[in-house]
Parts: structure tokens; C-alpha cells; sequence
């Protein structure tokens, strides 16, 4: 019941600000979407609002007064409705915020790894937002980020359960779909109880009838999940070797190699990532002996 006076009263109010009886104009109506957009409403909700002022000002372009005084009436009626229900929110808006914070607080420290950074960084975003005026803003990323922190337990729950099945050395080995080609392609990934990462990628035999290639990489790093996918961080790369040959039209065999390299990666540029569904499609795993 308070909550339905208080809605009335601020209808009313709102109504008496656009002077009383008064129908809202195009310029007023503009001006109290703007008032609403600067104390924080999203624009979308105010998407119907817009759609009056627009039919409004099509009919006044044609000179249709009737079609124009439709949409005036509905404007004013549903800018009044519509400022009201944003009062009333913003009243309680502090409160709510409070609320739904403490149970976010809550869930987040049920996380871990990089799930709980992924809800740090999402509540860095909350948080900015939270420090300005912009409460109805801040009321809806808040609930917003409720929901994200919901997935990301969801995430957790999936990882700890997969975790001791993505230890292990994944072995993934083709040959070329060309027979006329001895062709092997072989990447390991070692993925420690640690934490710690190894991988190794290299490629030897024929690639044409006139070129061959044979190199070696290796990398390593760290890795670790979020829900059922391997985050690999790539620390350390290495060029063992990578050797090209190429045939001539005389038939004489040119071969140039690269020179070796011990390379530390600090900038995440070699990062990637091995989801669960993948790995057991294309590798096949090998337990690693504790």
C-alpha cells in the first residue's frame, strides 16, 4: 500500500511539473527523456517514449492533427506512469543495492582461479558505476552481475570436476590426406598436476612434390581452467629447429634453416586456450605418473 501512495504521489508530481492539465510537448518531451537519461534510466527503457515523439513529430510534418493528438495524450499519460515507476525505484534502489551486494559478496567467495578473477574484474565495473550518481544504472548491472556470478559458479563446478581428467600428456599425430606425401604433423601438450605446461609442436617430410619442411617448437608455461576450458600462458617458446628445402627446376635440393631461439614471452601474445570437447576429438591423452 505505501508503495501505491507513493507511486500516485509521483505521478502526480510529474504530471503537475508539465504544468497541470497540460499535454506534454515534443520539446518537454525530449527534455524529461534527457532528465531521465542523466539520473541513470537505460535508454532502451525508454524506447516507448521515444516511438511517441516520433510519431508525434511525423504528424506534425503532414500537418495530422488527429494522429498528433493521439500521441500526445499517450506521451504525457506515459511519461507521468513512466517518471512515477523511476521514482520509486530510485527510493529504493540504495537499499536493493545493498541487499544484492551482500549476496554477491557471498557467492564470489565461493570462487576460485581464474573464475574469481573474471568476478574481481566484474566488480571493478560495478563497482565505477556504484561511486556515481547513476543509481538505476548501478541497481541494473548490479543484478546483471548477479547473474554472471551464477554462471560463474556454474563454471567452477564444471572445472573442479574435470580438473584431474585434463592432467596429462595430449598427443595429437597426422599424416598428410595427401598419400603420394610422407608427411607427420605431432603436438604434445603436457598439462602437470602443478599447474605447469609444456608443449611441444613440429612438423616433418614432404608438403609438395618440391618442398619439405622440418621444425620444432617448444613452449612453456602454465595453464588452468575456466569451466571446461584449458587456459594455457605461454612463458617460454623455443625454436629447436626449422628446416626448408625446396627443388628446383633442374632438380638440385636448397635447404635453409633458421636460427635456434630461447625466447621469454611476457605480453600474453602466444596464449591460446584447449577446450574439453577438442581435446577429445583430436588428442589422445596419456596419464602422467605422479
Amino acid at each position: 500500500m505505501k508503495i501505491k501512495r507513493v507511486l500516485s504521489l509521483t505521478i502526480t508530481a510529474a504530471l503537475l511539473s508539465l504544468g497541470c492539465g497540460s499535454k506534454v510537448s515534443i520539446e518537454e518531451g525530449k527534455a524529461k527523456i534527457e532528465e531521465l537519461a542523466a539520473r541513470g534510466v537505460p535508454d532502451r527503457e525508454m524506447s516507448t517514449l521515444k516511438m511517441y515523439i516520433v510519431h508525434m513529430e511525423g504528424a506534425k510534418r503532414i500537418g495530422n492533427s488527429s494522429t498528433f493528438k493521439i500521441y500526445q495524450d499517450s506521451l504525457t499519460t506515459a511519461l507521468g506512469e513512466f517518471e512515477g515507476k523511476m521514482n520509486v525505484l530510485l527510493e529504493s534502489a540504495g537499499p536493493f543495492i545493498d541487499s544484492v551486494k551482500k549476496v554477491n559478496d557471498e557467492k564470489t567467495a565461493t570462487l576460485k582461479g581464474l573464475h574469481l578473477k573474471e568476478a574481481e574484474k566484474g566488480a571493478k565495473i560495478v563497482d565505477s558505476i556504484m561511486n556515481t550518481n547513476q543509481k538505476l544504472m548501478a541497481r541494473a548491472r548490479i543484478e546483471s552481475f548477479s547473474l554472471d556470478l551464477d554462471t560463474l559458479i556454474q563454471q567452477q563446478k564444471t572445472a573442479d570436476s574435470l580438473r584431474n581428467q585434463f592432467v596429462g600428456i595430449w598427443v595429437m599425430e597426422q599424416e598428410s590426406a595427401d598419400r603420394r606425401f610422407k608427411l607427420v604433423e605431432r603436438t604434445e601438450i603436457h598439462m602437470r598436476p602443478d599447474g605447469s605446461l609444456y608443449i611441444m609442436e613440429g612438423k616433418k617430410g614432404d608438403t609438395s612434390e618440391d618442398s619439405r619442411e622440418d621444425w620444432v617448437f617448444q613452449s612453456t608455461g602454465t595453464w588452468d581452467l575456466m569451466g571446461d576450458v584449458a587456459h594455457h600462458y605461454i612463458t617460454n617458446e623455443k625454436r629447436v629447429k626449422q628446416d626448408f628445402s625446396f627443388r628446383d627446376a633442374s632438380g638440385k635440393w636448397t635447404k635453409k634453416s633458421e636460427k635456434p631461439y630461447d625466447s621469454t614471452i611476457t605480453n600474453g601474445s602466444k596464449d591460446r586456450y584447449a577446450a574439453w570437447e577438442s581435446l577429445n576429438k583430436d588428442y589422445k591423452r596419456f596419464p602422467i605418473k605422479r
